[in-house]
């Protein structure tokens, strides 16, 4: 039976007086804790607490990380692992097996992912305050990279180079010796504390580098460190803007960053920069919250200047006074270039030219240059000379048709495969019997296999290759290598990082070098062997590969008496040449990336860029890419340097058809028109201008990257997709007009406008306020329009209410003929006012050494009250002002209205 309480007054009896005595002393004894633990509901609150809270930490610092074990015995900073996935850095190679994880490093058992903690373990110690001659003696002893041992002797040095530039230089003293200077006024200050390193510089905008105490990591073949300059935003290595995740490889080779690695950072209102110099394979990634971490297969060192800015224009002007810039622009250079390798032979190749300087002829193609026969490749013999004699013939073809010859040049030697020989002796004898003189000399020079010593041979196509060592070879010696008898007007140096199609295996690789992976085998796949021995100098070749295309610019300067044009694929740090870029697929994402390279380009300090027209590569078919041609063409009108060059399938202009070709031949004399605007830009600035470096303190733009200036008063906004019917252009400040009609834009800065388009049709507008001078006469080549072309003037006035009934329009601009000519315009309502500055007036009124016309014959002025206009959205005046009367007066004026 259930008991149960029986509550009737009758069954209730008093309590006895002694056992409430009893009860209460039990009370008194009962602990806080019996409390907790009788207490239901608080029972249930420590459950939840326990469950939610402790045992995550618990499960968290005792199994899911390895090394939480025991604080350092050092007794430096611990370090967390409690850092979020996005921000979490590979310590080594990262993804790993938890046995390969260094010690010191923290695990994720769920993703095999070794990283560093926060701050890290991976650090460098100074023992008293920072000096340059101080030296810093590492954490830990070993890396997490194969668990090397840390160099034992890093320095720092700090070079105050100018107010605006200092460079951090991290190396390896037992290598090497370096010695900041110092300067009393400048923009910058630095920190580097103890005893755990730290590097912070700050400007007087802000903070612009800091290291953050992640990792340093210093040993043989792997430098790593992590820093951070911005917490807004980044601009540079082909990205606008640079996002988290990308990740790029500083190395030359065919698809490599062809500019300077710079790195435009935004920061409270103001722009400050980072160039990471470094001769050796140097990989460049971007982690979450702009975390930079860079590796580098080196031993000696890293390299980093920053740049105070504060805009960007600051940071160009600077990178250019420390790597130089190109000081010979020739008017002619601007013009269309033109290279073809489609036929097989010399001989064809020989015909092909012929027949497309006739075509060409016919068709009153404009273009300057032509590489000629076939691009150049240094023989190892003088046994058949039929090549020479095809290209020397195909010069005089050039010459006849008043064009220029531009040969395309490449750095190896042509060798014949013979029979390998055993010993260097049979090498030598295989010279001697190859019927050349030129091997024999060049022998010294020549890249040797690390292992046996034998020359090194690369394949290209179907032919043997040697590879010289320019930085030793006398100029007597160089001058061996070209054997024409013709003169030349400049030279394109391709595959001078320098290519090699050998196949490549990379078992080797992985065990020898710390750091490897897909990004640095997709370079090796298409450079020499890397571990090449370099004669006469006994280093590795992949550390100085990326200053092989110096050496051969410098190189092939030597073979010639004057100085000369020239473009290269491949530089270091060298202002001083033209930036040619191959390689490039036929697609519509390519045409966007080369838009972008080349604004980015142009801004660090490379303002002459020249990239093919309709790419370079044999994945071309004319039919199936007319379309993107046509756009590719009309974008180029606004490129700094035009070439075309065809491989396999030719893709010059003479080889479309119809519409096709009438919409590139337009493009191409819209070109010729606007070179005054490009050569007089181009001697003050790059041409080609992302939103960020033109518009800085206008943020709603500053990573729009589908629309560039060109110059100051012009905007391109071109079609990036396949039959793409209209654009969107994000209104920058200040007035626009479309470029050709004069139709006004209507819209609030970063707001976005939709124009349509057709095929014909690719968007360019002009800034108000501005004067455009033009040569619509266009001949065919750059100079003669030059000369013989009439000026138009494009007046796009910008107007500001003063009053109700008042408003203010104004224009000017000018136009640069020589260092010693400029001619000034300003334009109102009512009247053009001209007028010159320097002495120069022989360059356009001389007629036995005149090089630009001298008469302006229309003036087109958009942003007049529409009852002035003549046509729907301008007021054209056909006219003839001769600029010579500026030599006799001061200045030349022309009422409007």
């Amino acid at each position: 039976m259930i008991p149960r309480i029986d509550d009737t007054k009758q069954d209730f009896k008093e309590p006895k007086e002694t056992n409430l005595n009893i009860e209460y002393e039990y009370l008194k004894n009962v602990k806080w804790y019996h409390q907790l633990l009788l207490n239901r509901p608080l029972k249930v609150l420590l459950a939840i607490f326990l469950t939610a809270v402790v045992a995550p930490l618990l499960i968290y610092h005792y199994w899911y990380f390895q090394s939480i074990d025991s604080a350092p015995s050092d007794g430096y900073s611990t370090g967390s692992c409690l850092v979020q996935r996005t921000l979490r850095l590979a310590c080594g190679i990262g993804t790993m097996n938890e046995s390969a994880c260094h010690p010191q490093c923290c695990y994720d058992v769920d993703n095999n992912f070794c990283f560093h903690r926060l701050p890290s373990r991976f650090s460098y110690i100074l023992d008293q305050e920072w000096t340059e001659n101080v030296t810093l003696q590492p954490r830990v002893s070993t890396v997490p990279y194969s668990f090397q041992k840390s160099i034992v002797a890093l320095k720092i040095s700090i070079d105050e180079l100018t107010p605006t530039h200092l460079s951090l230089n991290f190396y390896n003293s037992q290598l090497t010796s370096h010695t900041g200077k110092r300067i009393e006024n400048k923009d910058y200050t630095y920190e580097i504390t103890s005893q755990e390193m730290n590097v912070v510089v700050n400007s007087s905008h802000g903070n612009i580098f800091n290291t953050m105490r992640g990792p340093l990591i210093a040993s043989q073949n792997i430098w790593e460190i992590a820093f951070k300059i911005t917490d807004e935003a980044m601009f540079g290595l082909g990205e606008i803007p640079l996002k988290q995740g990308t990740v790029k490889l500083i190395y030359n080779y065919d698809k490599g960053v062809s500019s300077v690695p710079l790195i435009f950072a935004k920061s409270n209102n103001s722009y400050h920069g980072l160039l990471i110099e470094s001769n050796t394979p140097t990989e460049v990634s971007i982690l979450g919250e702009y975390q930079i971490v860079v590796r580098s297969i080196t031993s000696s060192g890293l390299k980093f200047h920053l740049f105070t800015g504060p805009m960007p224009k600051d940071v160009m002007k600077d990178v250019m006074h420390y790597i130089g810039s190109y000081k010979h622009l020739d008017y002619w250079m601007l013009g269309a270039h033109i290279c073809s390798e489609v036929s097989e032979t010399t001989e064809e190749a020989f015909t092909e030219l012929n027949d497309f300087i006739n075509k060409a002829s016919r068709q009153n193609l404009p273009y300057e240059s032509h590489c000629g026969t076939v691009p150049i490749v240094f023989k190892g013999d003088r046994c058949d000379q039929s090549e020479e004699e095809f290209i020397n013939k195909g010069v005089q073809l050039i010459k006849r048709a008043s064009k220029r010859f531009m040969p395309h040049i490449s750095p190896y030697i042509r060798h014949q495969e013979l029979v390998e020989a055993v010993e260097e002796m049979e090498i030598k004898e295989e010279i001697k019997s190859n019927c050349t003189p030129n091997l024999l000399s060049f022998e010294r020079y020549i890249f040797r296999d690390s292992n046996t010593l034998k020359m090194y041979r690369g394949s290209i196509g179907t032919d043997s290759v040697l590879y010289l060592n320019y930085e030793s070879v006398s100029e007597e010696l160089i001058k061996q290598l070209w054997p024409y008898n013709t003169d030349v007007d400049g030279l394109v140096l391709e595959n001078n990082w320098p290519l090699d199609e050998t196949l490549k295996f990379h078992n080797e690789t992985y065990l020898y070098l710390p750091y490897f992976n897909e990004n640095f085998e997709e370079a090796f796949d298409r450079t020499p062997q890397w571990n090449l021995t370099i004669p006469d100098d006994g280093g590795k070749y992949l550390y100085k590969n990326n200053l092989y295309g110096n050496t051969f610019i410098n190189a092939t300067q030597k073979m010639f008496s004057k100085e000369i044009p020239k473009w290269s694929s491949s530089q270091w740090m060298n202002g001083e040449v033209v930036i040619n870029r191959q390689n490039i697929d036929t697609l519509w994402i390519y045409l966007h990336k080369e838009l972008i390279a080349m604004a980015l380009g142009g801004v660090s300090g490379h303002w002459l860029w020249s990239s093919p027209v309709c790419g370079d590569t044999k994945n071309f078919e004319i039919d199936r890419h007319s379309q993107l041609c046509v756009k590719w063409y009309m974008a180029a009108t606004f490129f700094p340097i035009l070439k075309i060059h065809s491989k396999t399938v030719p893709r010059d202009p003479t080889q479309f058809f119809g519409t096709y070709r009438t919409y590139i031949n337009n493009a191409l004399n819209h070109r010729l028109s606007l070179l005054p605007y490009i050569y007089t830009t181009l001697q003050e600035g790059p041409l080609l201008r992302p939103m960020f470096y033109q518009y800085p303190t206008t943020a709603k733009i500053d990573d729009v990257n589908t629309q560039f200036n060109v110059g100051e008063d012009l905007l391109i906004i071109p079609n990036l997709q396949p039959s793409q019917t209209h654009v969107h252009i994000w209104m920058p400040p200040g007035t626009w007009y479309e470029l050709w009609s004069g139709l006004k834009l209507n819209g609030s800065v970063g707001e976005a406008i939709t124009m349509t388009t057709t095929d014909a049709d690719f968007l360019a507008v002009i800034h108000g306020g501005s004067i455009l001078i033009v040569q619509k006469e266009v001949k065919e080549t750059a100079e003669q329009t030059r000369l013989l072309s009439r000026f138009s003037l494009i007046i796009a006035l910008d107007c500001i209410n003063k009053t109700e009934s008042m408003t203010d329009c104004e224009a000017s601009g000018h136009l640069f003929m020589s260092s010693n000519m400029t001619i000034d315009f300003h334009a109102t309502t009512e009247q053009l006012h001209i007028t010159t500055k320097g002495e120069g007036y022989e360059t356009f009124c001389d007629s036995n050494i005149a090089v630009w016309a001298n008469v302006i014959k229309e003036l087109i002025i958009y942003g007049l009250d529409e009852k002035l206009n003549n046509y729907d959205n301008h007021k054209q005046i056909q006219t003839s002002i001769d600029l010579c009367e500026l030599r006799d007066n001061n200045e030349i004026l022309f009422k409007i209205a």
